[in-house]
């Protein structure tokens, strides 16, 4: 079932991005203040974070529009628990992202994700769930790590 996360949930969006393999358990000290502040009063400002779960979370997603743009959106986070991965569940959170956003009338979801090889397998899942690569920026992440970004048209008008 997948859902909008609640206060309760906080901790469970950082223990799935580590199970995911998005990120070490030494990295995800913004997701905790990403999370307060999401709280703290930013679903006011678009922000929406949902969760997949069945007993327990399984899955996470974090999109936000885009500052100064006509309905552009970033998905700024998905993660599916790793034991749970190639199951459907990341392509699933990702249509009920696509979906919510179609259904008001945005135009565009864009997603960033690294360029190292260990990420092929995301950046294949997001081709495959019909993005593109729009991007490519040099060292962005660290020297070596470029940031990919992918782009989908989610509306025409």
């Amino acid at each position: 079932m997948i859902r909008l996360i609640t206060n309760r949930d906080s901790a469970t969006v950082s223990a799935v991005a580590v199970s995911s393999g998005l990120f070490a358990p030494d990295e995800i000290g913004f997701l905790d203040k990403m999370m307060a502040d999401y709280f703290g009063g930013n679903q006011a400002d678009g922000h929406v974070c949902v969760i997949d779960e069945e007993l327990e979370p399984l899955a996470v997603a974090y999109y936000e529009p885009a500052l100064a743009t006509d309905r552009t959106w970033y998905l700024t986070m998905i993660g599916v628990r790793r034991d749970y991965q190639g199951q459907g569940r990341g392509a699933a959170l990702l249509g009920h992202v696509e979906h919510t956003l179609q259904s008001t009338g945005q135009r565009v979801l864009l997603v960033e994700t690294s360029g190292l090889p260990e990420f092929a397998r995301t950046r294949q899942f997001y081709s495959k769930c019909g993005y593109e690569e729009e991007a490519r920026i040099r060292d962005y992440y660290a020297v070596g790590n470029d940031m990919v970004l992918f782009r989908k048209v989610l509306s025409e008008a």
